[in-house]
């Protein structure tokens, strides 16, 4: 990652622990009302997690092994809900249009763009394993 996307993503931990929530539960708003074949995904309201986990993510840029056993129940939460690697845009679009919506500066927004289809890939690649542990016949 770049020191500039760094930078970025650093200056945005104030509002995360200020606004992070308010921001997620509009992310989830934009995402379901584009995306409403997605909202069965879910079991509950996960606003608190994710604003949790961009915090987190935020905060740990320089030792994201500290997150592994996180981003690890995350992918597995993930392929148990069904997520594919192509449900990741559509969560970056919701995203990014909630942080237009809440005036967040356009460094930070490129910054967390870059930061994002980082942690995605990492994600996916985790996912991609599990799914095909499912698919193994012993």
């Amino acid at each position: 990652m770049r020191g500039e996307t760094k930078s970025a993503i650093l200056k945005s931990v104030p509002f995360l622990q200020s606004q992070g929530e308010k921001l997620t539960a509009r992310m989830y708003e934009i995402l379901f009302e584009e995306n409403p074949e997605l909202k069965g995904m879910f079991e509950s309201d996960n606003s608190k997690k994710l604003a949790g986990a961009l915090l987190a993510y935020a905060q740990n840029l320089e030792r994201l092994e500290i997150l592994e056993p996180a981003l690890n129940n995350m992918a597995l939460a993930h392929v148990k809900a069904g997520v594919k690697p192509e449900h990741y845009q559509k969560v970056w679009k919701a995203l990014y249009e909630a942080m237009r919506e809440m005036n967040i500066p356009e460094d930070i927004i490129k910054g967390w763009e870059e930061a994002y289809w980082f942690l995605a890939q990492v994600l996916v690649n985790k996912e991609k394993r599990l799914y095909e542990c499912l698919t193994v016949k012993i």
